[in-house]
């Protein structure tokens, strides 16, 4: 089961919000640095947005930074680090970049879009968030792992994008099979298009209509979901997660249609 904190919403705009949370604390020394986006580090799952080229760049110094292992690195100041880190990253992000449009922009470029969140001319922004999936998780072989798919098939999805689960029998479209223990808001439509909010729902499994069984998530979300899962995307999931509660279970709940889910905390997760 995999334990993930809180840091957003899902549903739609038109119902009433908690009191917005407050800002997230510094990151201790022993952090990965902040990418010249501004966004704050954190250890797989990232605090700030995870699209965007400020969040592209993030991601690839976080993974540089994680990867500085061994004894020399062990002896460095923090300040070594990050500088080491940032340098590794922008100078892999630039090598990504030149893939793509065939010209390799300088390391002092790329810190300055990641700074305006700028992605380069001729390059592929979804092409990099999936690449900051990827990074997100480590590289291709733990998120291929994670998502339960091959390295081969976690590398053409990167490269070339659609679905990344494999076609169902028979041709079907792909579906995952979720476990969720989560908190939630849920708003209810009642009479006249008044809106009641109920707040901090615990749902999971055993929830009504489910009784024990597992959520499915088909595609075209399915896809979606897992990469979000295996790369720790807490948004999309959170998201995601609310459009399918509030279509395959409080839909199914006595009283008006209409319920809307917001998911605030995934307390566990686990998707096959």
């Amino acid at each position: 089961m995999k334990k993930i904190g809180r840091s957003g919403s899902s549903g739609p705009p038109p119902p009433p919000e908690p009191p917005a949370e407050a800002a997230q604390p510094a990151p201790p020394p022993s952090g990965p640095p902040t990418s010249g986006g501004g966004t704050s580090p954190g250890g797989g799952s990232p605090s700030g947005p995870v699209k965007g080229f400020a969040a592209s760049f993030r991601d690839a110094v976080q993974r540089k930074f994680r990867e500085l292992t061994g004894q020399k690195w062990q002896q460095a100041t923090e300040a070594q680090k990050r500088a080491e880190a940032t340098r590794r990253g922008a100078r892999e992000v630039a090598r990504r970049i030149e893939r793509l449009t065939g010209k390799r922009p300088a390391e002092s470029t790329v810190r300055r879009n990641a700074r305006r969140n700028a992605t380069p001319k001729g390059a592929d922004q979804d092409r990099l968030n999936r690449q900051a999936a990827i990074d997100r998780a480590g590289g291709v072989k733990p998120f291929a792992t994670k998502a339960g798919i091959t390295q081969r098939r976690a590398t053409k999805w990167r490269d070339s994008g659609g679905p990344i689960l494999p076609p169902g029998p028979e041709g079907e479209a792909g579906a995952v099979s979720v476990e969720f223990d989560v908190t939630c808001d849920i708003f209810h439509v009642g009479p006249k298009g008044k809106v009641t909010p109920d707040y901090h729902r615990r749902l999971d499994n055993n929830t009504e209509p489910l009784f024990g069984d597992d959520l499915i998530v088909e595609e075209p979300d399915a896809s979606d979901f897992l990469a979000a899962y295996a790369s720790e995307d807490n948004e999309t999931l959170r998201s995601i997660l609310g459009d399918q509660l509030a279509m395959k279970v409080v839909s199914y709940w006595p009283g008006r249609p209409g319920r809307t889910v917001t998911v605030t905390i995934i307390h566990t997760i686990n998707v096959r």
